[in-house]
């Protein structure tokens, strides 16, 4: 699990180049009580990175993120997997995703979220607004 200190500079490549909550948003969500992120090292580069905001039996995951140079490779996978297995105290894992996003939507689906809703014009683009798709998980603990 990612603390202060461990979330500094070397997790700033993640956060250059794609959309979703800026980084300085995520560090802060360190300062909470209900946060908990994990990041997935190869070598000694942080590739990829997980938050959640953990309320009773519920757990929102709020980013994933895998470095652009590190795609396509299991890495999310893999680390999504693993927090999954931390989130002891979870009963439902739920988060929201870009309409647009084709390989976070898979990569959900093929580990069993089930969609539950949709938020409309959710997402600011460039030239209007895309929907959310809502996704939800119940985990087998307790």
């Amino acid at each position: 699990m990612l603390d202060d200190s461990a979330i500094a500079a070397p997790l700033r490549p993640l956060y250059e180049d794609t959309d979703g909550p800026p980084y300085g948003f995520l560090q802060g969500l360190l300062m909470q009580p209900h946060c908990q992120a994990w990041c997935l090292i190869k070598g000694e580069q942080p590739v990829a990175a997980i938050w959640y905001q953990c309320i009773a039996e519920r757990a929102e995951l709020i980013d994933l993120r895998v470095l652009a140079s590190e795609r396509r490779q299991g890495f999310g996978r893999k680390l999504l997997w693993a927090s999954l297995n931390e989130l002891t105290e979870a009963s439902t894992v739920e988060l929201e995703v870009r309409t647009s996003n084709l390989p976070a939507r898979a990569l959900y689906q093929s580990l069993g979220f089930l969609t539950t809703g949709m938020r409309p014009a959710y997402y600011p683009t460039a030239k209007s607004r895309e929907d959310a798709i809502l996704m939800s998980l119940r985990l087998n603990n307790g």
